[in-house]
């Protein structure tokens, strides 16, 4: 999709200034640091952009003419001072490639000796992949998008995207990534596929925007949470619900015979390998001892208010008696 390689450009951007903010606040002085930062125009005079603002406010500078900095005023802003050791982001990469885990960087000459261990994650781990999902509109995504912290300062001080001024660069990369995929499922309903991040490192939801979309075009949309109801579920009501304000008429919980066979005490199921006989032959009484595991979830989900309906998702080998029973 080309929601991935949005955020792929736009994670890896960022990680770029990052480095390349330090390896320049390295090699020059203050001056001439801030002279890059905010270089004359042709009529020779110096302006700051929003985004610099925005850090001037956080520094608590109340100015807007570069001109009237002092030279305390005008190091405070030109000088992250990023401490190495905290950062925390990452470049990412959509491709296996299980050696680019924990990379050396900066071994070239042009680097001047400026190594630093970093790596790369999957795209899908990227805070933009969650960004994108929680997002209502392009203004909001710019906020959020400003608001990443990536590390500390050495005096122990959070240091955001908007700090690296980047957050503006991350939006455009992102700004048509944030429209939703229109697809087709094998039964010739419209399905909008829409960022993915995971539930156990991020809130684990499809986009707010892609639902807001649906419901306009529909009587009625089934959207799907990550992972299981005990994560999945917990989080489509505490974080997706209360950012988008949607209410849920309905939960449907999709449980499959040979899941409860596991939970009812079951042999592991190892991929790749040949199911054991329990799977594979009727087992009715596997089947009873793992729908308690079944009856948690539903209780957990009707304490929210909603009405809970399970959905058997079968496979060849389930037996009528089996799924009867569920």
């Amino acid at each position: 999709l080309g929601d991935f390689h949005a955020i792929t450009a736009a994670n890896n951007l960022c990680a770029a200034a990052i480095d390349a903010r330090m390896f320049h606040e390295s090699e020059q002085d203050d001056e001439k640091l801030f002279n890059a930062l905010c270089p004359m125009d042709k009529q020779g005079k110096r302006s700051f952009s929003p985004s610099m603002l925005r850090r001037l406010k956080k520094l608590g500078i109340n100015k807007t003419d570069p001109n009237d900095l002092t030279l305390e005023e005008r190091s405070k802003f030109s000088r992250l001072d990023i401490d190495p050791d905290s950062i925390t982001w990452r470049r990412v990469i959509d491709t296996n490639d299980r050696f680019l885990r924990e990379i050396e960087i900066g071994l070239g000459p042009e680097e001047k000796g400026k190594t630093r261990r970093t790596g790369f994650d999957i795209t899908v781990a990227s805070e933009i992949m969650a960004i994108l999902a929680l997002t209502t509109d392009l203004s909001d995504m710019r906020d959020r998008l400003g608001r990443m912290v990536i590390g500390t300062d050495r005096k122990g001080n959070a240091v955001t995207a908007e700090d690296l001024g980047v957050a503006g660069a991350l939006t455009v990369l992102m700004k048509d990534a944030i429209k939703p995929n229109l697809m087709q499922t094998l039964e010739g309903t419209p399905a909008l596929v829409h960022a993915g991040p995971f539930a156990n490192i991020a809130h684990g939801q499809s986009s707010i925007i892609a639902d807001r979309i649906a419901l306009k075009l529909a009587d009625y949309v089934i959207t799907e949470s990550g992972f299981g109801a005990d994560i999945g579920m917990e989080k489509f009501f505490d974080i997706k619900c209360r950012y988008s304000g949607l209410i849920p008429q309905v939960v449907v919980l999709v449980a499959t015979v040979r899941a409860l066979k596991m939970h009812g005490g079951g042999p592991k199921v190892v991929a790749g390998k040949p199911l054991a006989s329990e799977y594979t032959d009727e087992n009715v009484e596997l089947v009873r001892l793992g729908i308690p595991n079944m009856e948690r979830h539903i209780k957990n989900a009707i304490k929210y208010g909603v009405n809970v309906v399970v959905a058997v998702n079968s496979f060849k080998d389930d037996k009528p008696a089996e799924v009867e029973l569920v």
